[in-house]
């Protein structure tokens, strides 16, 4: 059995080292190399928030509530009023209660809250980005191009494949 593996072996060897022959590297020299860069956009998404007044329905909505507001603010305000004083002391701190609670009730609804409203915009900006190079080189007289990840140096390897054609 070895010798039948080494026989093997002994015959396949120069026919291993003949396909080799066919497939072999060589070197080309290189005539030019231009770096390549190709521009891209680039998504970026920010969180925006402002602070707006509400100001739907302020016209109805602040002449409607202020007349109530002023109402209702005059009767607490009378109530709290009528609690202090004797006499006609009484009768002048209700009527001051009044006065307060009508003026503080009326102008409750003057000054509208602001509201914060965010939401999320995309933004993009654009962005070069290296590809690799462009390389013209030169073997057997001929000129031929290729692209690269790397920068080739003054050669670049090629592997040399001769084929029979029909």
């Amino acid at each position: 059995m070895k010798k039948m593996i080494l026989m093997t072996l002994a015959l396949s060897f120069p026919l291993l080292s003949s396909a080799d022959r066919y497939n072999q590297i060589e070197y080309g020299r290189v005539i030019d190399v231009e770096p390549v860069y190709q521009s891209v956009s680039i998504p970026e998404e920010r969180q925006v928030c402002d602070r707006r007044r509400d100001d739907r329905y302020r016209d109805y909505n602040h002449r409607k509530s202020n007349a109530g507001s002023a109402v209702l603010g005059g009767i607490i305000g009378g109530a709290i009023g009528n609690k202090f004083g004797k006499g006609s002391g009484r009768d002048a701190s209700t009527a001051l209660g009044i006065l307060i609670g009508a003026g503080i009730g009326a102008s409750k609804n003057k000054h509208h809250r602001p509201r914060q409203s965010c939401y999320i915009e995309t933004y993009y900006h654009q962005e070069e980005r290296f590809m690799g190079y462009d390389v013209t080189y030169e073997y057997a007289g001929e000129l031929y191009h290729t692209q690269m990840n790397q920068h080739p140096g003054d050669r670049v390897r090629l592997q040399v494949d001769v084929r029979v054609v029909d």
